[in-house]
């Protein structure tokens, strides 16, 4: 009897043994799974930068051949207006000139 009582008792030790050894085991996975968890944030963070930087870069080389394209279209537009003005300006003047004086009938 006192042998069982014995054998109980060490298996009753063995099991709490066991199960103090799963909770290590568990803690532990837990503690991987948060550090592989933040790692894989990192590096998707890190990604997700490099490619915000890249689209960035894109968008700015684009805006600046855009802007381009604008002053060029804008400058032949001066110029026209210009031109226009040197070769009708006068005519342009004298006809303000006589609608606002009366002269103009």
């Amino acid at each position: 009897m006192q042998d069982m009582v014995e054998r109980i008792v060490e298996m009753d030790k063995r099991a709490r043994e066991l199960t103090d050894e799963a909770k290590k085991l568990r803690v532990g996975s837990e503690d991987r799974l948060k550090t592989k968890k933040a790692e894989l944030r990192r590096g998707y963070q890190e990604k997700a930068n490099e490619r915000v930087e890249l689209i960035k870069k894109a968008e700015i080389k684009t805006a600046k051949v855009e802007l381009k394209t604008i002053l060029e279209k804008q400058n032949q537009v001066r110029q026209r207006l210009e031109d226009l003005y040197a070769e009708n300006g006068d005519q342009w003047v004298a006809g303000i000139v006589a609608r606002v004086t009366g002269d103009d009938k």
